[in-house]
């Protein structure tokens, strides 16, 4: 079956499902592909709270506002699958992001779609980049309008539509914030746009828990689609089996 050209919008439905029971995925239909909709990380705030227990006293919200870096996310990140490539429509021509995935992040944080590829031109105009291994950084200043990163698996690319080495994490400021205390390298009580942090850490056993990982290692051809907004999230490469080929990526509104 060739791929299905449809403007994607994740449902309220679906995330309400997912809001109401998060341990349960979703599934539904876009333009009569099947997909498959699960929330990334259920019970997010539990699991910080309880990782970071002896620094947070007076619990994680108390921490969260004497520093100034809200977290409100009540699960960390939603991952679609598509049963079939499908082609989605994730910006307009003005570079807007769909209404519907912004709600989405808005609520969820990170959107992770697999099986899924955006049309030649919106491929076009991504530029090819890797970050440095465990920066937790943002991408966009704030004074910058654009504040949604969209990375990018191109499935026809000769060189992406190889599965990559190096992943994708992902979490809210708060967390590199905290991993900061647990490694004494006392931060600020502000927000920060850079955190080195989780070098001497197990990542195996924090990622699922209480990074997000997108790994980019679907087969060989799969698109893959990660998005996510700077003003609430950290981001870094992680050199799983060495540095990988460049992502591609473009800024949204």
């Amino acid at each position: 079956m060739p791929p299905v050209d449809t403007k994607q919008n994740i449902s309220k439905q679906t995330v309400t499902r997912l809001l109401k029971d998060p341990e349960r995925p979703v599934e539904g239909q876009i333009a009569g592909v099947s997909y498959r909709a699960r929330m990334a990380i259920p019970g997010y705030g539990e699991k910080i709270a309880a990782h970071y227990r002896p620094l947070l006293p007076k619990g994680l919200k108390e921490l969260c506002s004497t520093v100034g870096i809200p977290f409100d996310f009540p699960g960390f990140g939603l991952i679609c699958e598509f049963e079939k490539p499908v082609e989605l429509k994730i910006y307009d021509a003005e570079y807007v992001l769909d209404a519907g995935l912004r709600d989405a992040i808005g609520i969820l944080g990170p959107l992770i779609f697999r099986n899924a590829y955006m049309a030649e031109k919106c491929r076009k105009e991504t530029h090819n980049q890797i970050f440095p291994d465990l920066n937790f950084h943002i991408d966009r200043g704030s004074g910058q309008d654009n504040q949604y990163s969209l990375f990018s698996r191109d499935p026809f690319d000769p060189v992406q539509k190889a599965p990559r080495r190096s992943s994708t994490l992902i979490a809210p400021t708060i967390v590199g914030h905290l991993q900061a205390m647990k490694e004494e390298q006392d931060p600020p009580n502000r927000k920060q746009t850079l955190y080195l942090v989780f070098m001497d850490e197990d990542l195996e056993s924090v990622t699922g828990d209480i990074l997000l990982e997108q790994p980019w290692n679907a087969p060989e051809g799969t698109g893959e689609i990660c998005l996510f907004d700077n003003r609430t999230v950290l981001h870094a490469s992680y050199y799983r089996e060495g540095k990988g080929y460049p992502i591609g990526v473009r800024y949204l509104f």
